[in-house]
C-alpha cells in the first residue's frame, strides 16, 4: 500500500513539473491535458487544482478557473497564491463582494498561522488592499478607498504610491488640510519624488497659494525635466498677473 502511494505522489510530482514547464512555454493545451490527467491520478492534490486554475485563466476560462481556485483552496486553506488569484478573478468578473470575501479570510488565516513580518505576504496582501482602494475610488467612495490604501501602507510602509493615493482620497473629501499634511511628511521619505510634489502643489493652488504651488512643480520638474505634468501645471500658471513669481525658490 505504502509502496502505491509513494508511487502515486511521484508521479503527480513529475506531472506537475510537465505542466509548470509548458505553462512557462505558454503551451497551454498541453498543460491543461497534463494536469487534467494529474487530477485522475489524484484528486486530492491542491498544486493540481491551482494550476489549473491558472491554464484556464489564461485561456479566459473564467468559471472553470474560479472553480480550480475554490478546489485548491478547499483542499489548502492556506494557499496564499491561490486565494490571491481567486480574489483577483472574482474582482475581473465583478463579483467585488465575493473578491473581498476571499481576501479577507485569507488574510486572516495567515495572521494565524504566521504572525510576525513576512515581507513576501505582505507585498500581495497590500496589493489586493490597493486593489481594493482603487475599486472604491471608481465609485467615488473616497473614505472607505483613504482606508484600504493606509492598510496597504501599514504592511509596505515605504510605498510612495500608497502615500499618494491616501492624500488623494483626502483631498477629494475636502479635508486639504490633512492632505497637505500627508503629502509634506511623505516628501520628507522620497524628497526626489517629482509625483508628491506635483500633488502638493496641486493642494496649494486649491487653496490658491499659488506662490507655492509654483515653487513645487518647479521643484517637481527640477527633478524630472521630461515630466509632461509639471510642465502642463507650470504652463498654466504663466502670465496670470495674480501670481507671484517664485523663480529665485
Amino acid at each position: 500500500m505504502s509502496a502505491t502511494l509513494g508511487s502515486q505522489q511521484q508521479s503527480i510530482e513529475s506531472l506537475i513539473r510537465m505542466a509548470q514547464e509548458d505553462l512557462a512555454r505558454s503551451s497551454l493545451n498541453s498543460a491543461e491535458k497534463i494536469l487534467e490527467q494529474a487530477v485522475l491520478v489524484n484528486n486530492q492534490a491542491p498544486e493540481v487544482f491551482h494550476l489549473l486554475g491558472n491554464v484556464y485563466t489564461k485561456k479566459g476560462k473564467f468559471k472553470k478557473a474560479a472553480l480550480a481556485f475554490e478546489r485548491t483552496l478547499h483542499l489548502d486553506p492556506f494557499h496564499t497564491e491561490a486565494a490571491i488569484a481567486l480574489s483577483s478573478l472574482y474582482n475581473d468578473m465583478g463579483k467585488y463582494k465575493e473578491g473581498a470575501q476571499v481576501f479577507s479570510k485569507t488574510k486572516k488565516r495567515l495572521e494565524k498561522l504566521q504572525p510576525g513580518f513576512d515581507p513576501r505576504i505582505n507585498k500581495q496582501l497590500s496589493q489586493k488592499h490597493a486593489e481594493l482602494g482603487t475599486f472604491y475610488m471608481r465609485y467615488e467612495r473616497f473614505r472607505e478607498a483613504y482606508h484600504e490604501f493606509a492598510k496597504a501602507l501599514n504592511l509596505e510602509p515605504e510605498s510612495l504610491q500608497y502615500n499618494l493615493q491616501m492624500a488623494k482620497c483626502l483631498f477629494k473629501t475636502g479635508e486639504r488640510e490633512g492632505a497637505l499634511t500627508l503629502l509634506r511628511k511623505a516628501i520628507e521619505k522620497h524628497p526626489r519624488s517629482a509625483e508628491l510634489k506635483i500633488q502638493l502643489g496641486i493642494c496649494y493652488h486649491t487653496q490658491k497659494r499659488f506662490a507655492e504651488a509654483q515653487r513645487e512643480w518647479m521643484e517637481a520638474q527640477s527633478l524630472d525635466p521630461e515630466n509632461k505634468m509639471a510642465a502642463m501645471y507650470l504652463s498654466m500658471l504663466e502670465g496670470d498677473p495674480t501670481i507671484e513669481q517664485t523663480r529665485d525658490y
